[in-house]
């Protein structure tokens, strides 16, 4: 008997959310447009205790592309979480998590980025390498806005490098 098949359904506030942060910081997301950008949370599993992917950003290819483009449907990434985290997490944390992802996203449609280290540099300078197990994030969507370091962005060669030396086949286990 096989695993049984993800079921997803879209989380519109995470979908809100990446256009507001889109908005807020357009220096640091400069990549990202945000209409061809979904967020779509599985409902009937949860993320496996040993799994320390939070979420993750898959690029649409392939015949879900040709799929898509028949349909018109502009989607090219899709961020994938899980409900029942999703559910749990702090607004913040949620914040942090979809900036992370939207941080994957290439100047070329349909690529994605890889981490600069263990994770992005920018996010480690701003609120440190636990980040994701901290309680005491910074809002992104508040009224203040959080200051990055743009110095720390990965450079457009360093985007198109990595993935020039990718097939298309390629899947990143991202965050």
């Amino acid at each position: 008997m096989g695993a049984q098949e993800k079921q997803y359904s879209p989380v519109e506030d995470a979908n809100k959310m990446i256009k507001e942060l889109c908005i807020k910081y357009p220096d640091e997301l400069w990549a990202v447009n945000p209409d061809i950008v979904t967020v779509l949370g599985v409902e009937n599993k949860k993320r496996g205790k040993k799994n320390r992917i939070l979420a993750k950003i898959i690029p649409v290819k392939g015949a879900e592309k040709a799929v898509f483009q028949l349909h018109h449907v502009p989607v090219r990434y899709i961020i994938e979480v899980y409900w029942n985290d999703w559910n749990d997490w702090k607004e913040r944390l949620k914040q942090w998590i979809i900036f992370h992802e939207l941080q994957h996203v290439s100047d070329t449609v349909g690529k994605t980025v890889r981490h600069d280290l263990e994770d992005f540099k920018m996010i480690i300078d701003a609120v440190g390498v636990n980040w994701s197990s901290r309680d005491d994030l910074p809002s992104l969507l508040g009224e203040e806005k959080v200051k990055f370091n743009l110095d720390l962005r990965p450079a457009v060669m360093e985007y198109k490098e990595e993935n020039e030396n990718k097939s298309d086949d390629d899947d990143d286990e991202i965050f």
